[in-house]
């Protein structure tokens, strides 16, 4: 069951391909980079023409088809953290699976309206509400 709606900002967005052997490779990983105080995302080098803005990736069709066809598992992560969610810190922050959709919707540092389902381990955005600042999170 979804927990209720609240208000929150991204904080990371991954990609994780697995293969039946077991290996796996991170495909791309956008997250806040306390130490350079900015965004900064990786992209693993086979997909780079697939990303325009390692900062502010989407996944197209076209390369979601190709992760599809290379991996046997494919994980789309986002973070969300919010101070509606307890966790024992002052904010809460989850981390979890995601699909393509909601993976689009949001980038790092966007304000949104989201859910987490614990039994899925799922995350859900609802909307954007805007984009705040590193500043503003701390």
């Amino acid at each position: 069951m979804a927990s209720d709606t609240v208000s929150g900002y991204v904080q990371l967005k991954s990609i994780e391909g697995w293969r039946l052997d077991g290996s796996n490779e991170t495909v791309l990983d956008i997250a806040y980079s306390d130490r350079e105080e900015s965004v900064a995302g990786h992209v693993y080098e086979p997909w780079t023409e697939y990303v325009d803005d390692p900062d502010r990736p989407t996944v197209s069709e076209t390369f979601h088809d190709e992760l599809r066809q290379t991996y046997d598992q494919l994980w789309y992560v986002i973070g969300v953290c919010s101070d509606q969610w307890d966790t024992g810190d002052s904010t809460g922050c989850r981390n979890d699976f995601t699909d393509r959709n909601n993976f689009n919707q949001a980038q790092v540092y966007d304000r949104v309206e989201a859910s987490y389902s614990k039994e899925d381990e799922y995350i859900e955005i609802h909307d954007v509400t805007g984009t705040q600042t590193p500043a503003e999170t701390q």
